[in-house]
């Protein structure tokens, strides 16, 4: 009941949080349109040094308290990216006609009306695939005693974070955005779960996450550089990051809030996944359109960009309740048909299997 309640409220609100910080990275690469200079740099640092440690927080809870495969949340889901996708093409066309046409036109399209298997959304493909395989990644890991599964994350671990972060080449090249990332992440969210369900010390958490962060934005500023190699700590697959997202995860746990806005806000989270980057580009791009528009410059500029960013969040949020409002019956409908018809097929084909087996 306990877990319940943190889920409802602690780390629903932590998942808002993570979101934001992702919308941020986005709009981030506009920062100099609003300020330059010293500050530039400092709030440059301070926005990379954070805000990739969003979708690790995300699939740290997913893996907290589990992701389930079920057919009729995966119709949902699918036909939420479509309309996202479609409403999503149907903006870049009216803001940008002129690049919007042709073979680009088509393969928007294309990728509006298959959002999964296209990737075109990278997050939302790679969370589809392991919401397919959660029910095995439980069983594996329900298989493995707590020791044998403490070594075989410190060798994920290692080989797909300590490797990348000390010495930049990866062996997943994807820069942690893919799958193996995310289940790594996942199966230390169910290992937290199952053998590390703890209250740590608030105040060292804090101070080590205020110095991993510190750490992250003085590496993005001054990064690296050999030859062709560009090096730097803010990847989602640095062990900096992970450590910070699983401190941060700790932090929200310990926390006791309630609420139902919350709760409702964060239903709508994968509208800002489908919408924000799209949204962000055209608001960016209107902006600097604008000859009265003056860069605010110093502290002003970036408080300026962060309300933007806050804005684009709570647009995107009112798109996913308003398209909820509209087409959430349909989809629980055709998700209900589906999945009872799935499963009355695969009884039909098991039925079928069984008998042609005692015939034999």
């Amino acid at each position: 009941m306990n877990r319940e309640l943190n889920r409802n409220s602690n780390h629903e609100l932590l998942r808002l949080l993570a979101m934001y910080m992702i919308v941020f990275i986005h709009a981030n690469m506009y920062l100099g349109t609003f300020c330059t200079g010293k500050y530039n740099v400092f709030f440059n640092g301070l926005v990379n040094g954070i805000c990739n440690i969003g979708v690790s927080c995300f699939i740290l809870i997913s893996g907290y308290y589990g992701v389930k495969f079920n057919i009729g949340k995966l119709v949902k889901m699918e036909c939420m990216m479509i309309v996202f996708s479609l409403l999503e093409t149907v903006m870049l066309f009216i803001a940008f006609p002129e690049q919007m046409r042709g073979a680009v036109l088509l393969e928007q399209l294309v990728k509006s009306l298959l959002p999964f298997i296209t990737r075109k959304y990278w997050f939302y493909s790679c969370y589809v695939c392991l919401m397919l395989f959660s029910g095995y990644i439980q069983k594996f890991i329900e298989f493995l005693d707590r020791e044998v599964f403490e070594k075989l994350l410190m060798l994920m671990l290692v080989l797909f974070s300590v490797f990348p972060t000390l010495f930049y080449f990866e062996l997943i090249p994807d820069n942690g955005k893919g799958l193996v990332q995310m289940i790594m992440v996942y199966m230390i969210g169910r290992y937290i779960s199952m053998y590390h369900d703890i209250q740590v010390p608030r105040g060292k958490a804090f101070a080590l996450f205020v110095l991993l962060w510190i750490i992250n934005g003085v590496s993005h500023e001054i990064p690296i550089r050999i030859g062709g190699i560009y090096h730097h700590l803010c990847k989602d697959n640095s062990i900096t990051n992970l450590t910070m997202a699983v401190l941060l995860f700790y932090l929200f746990k310990g926390m006791d809030v309630r609420s139902g806005l919350i709760n409702k806000a964060a239903s709508y989270i994968f509208a800002v996944f489908a919408l924000n980057n799209s949204l962000v580009l055209v608001v960016m791009e209107y902006l600097r359109g604008q000859s009265e528009f003056r860069r605010p410059g110093g502290v002003l500029g970036f408080l300026i960009l962060a309300c933007i960013v806050l804005l684009v969040f709570i647009i995107c949020l009112l798109i996913g309740l308003l398209r909820d409002v509209l087409l959430g019956g349909f989809d629980r409908k055709l998700g209900d048909k589906m999945s009872t018809y799935i499963k009355a097929h695969l009884v039909t084909l098991e039925k079928s299997i069984m008998s042609k087996v005692k015939r034999k």
